[in-house]
């Protein structure tokens, strides 16, 4: 539980100085008539449009990677369950009454 709490702490701390580094919101202090107020005020355009980049950045990092080690890119219509799902034909004659009519485990090749 404390290793939990230690990793949000952290979190809030990096988003804060994070934040408060790329601008996504500024911290004011405004004395008005001898009481004294904090205004803090968000840009979400700005925070969108950084984590965007973040994102592409981070991409294009791990395509370098990738391609430095020589590991082809995934393709999105391949992977580990696609021939899992496909029907698989199978004879009619074979087949008996009221049977789902062509499913069947795929045998590993």
């Amino acid at each position: 539980m404390k290793n939990i709490l230690a990793l949000v702490g952290a979190a809030v701390v990096g988003f804060l100085v994070l934040g408060w580094y790329l601008g996504w919101y500024q911290v004011s202090n405004v004395n008005s008539h001898g009481q004294q107020s904090v205004n803090v005020s968000f840009d979400p355009n700005k925070i969108q449009t950084d984590v965007k980049k973040g994102v592409e950045r981070g991409g294009e990092i791990v395509d370098s990677l990738r391609e430095k080690t020589g590991e082809p890119k995934p393709d999105a219509t391949k992977g580990p369950a696609t021939n899992f799902f496909t029907p698989t034909e199978t004879s009619t004659s074979t087949t008996t009454a009221g049977s789902s009519g062509g499913w069947k485990p795929i045998a590993p090749k």
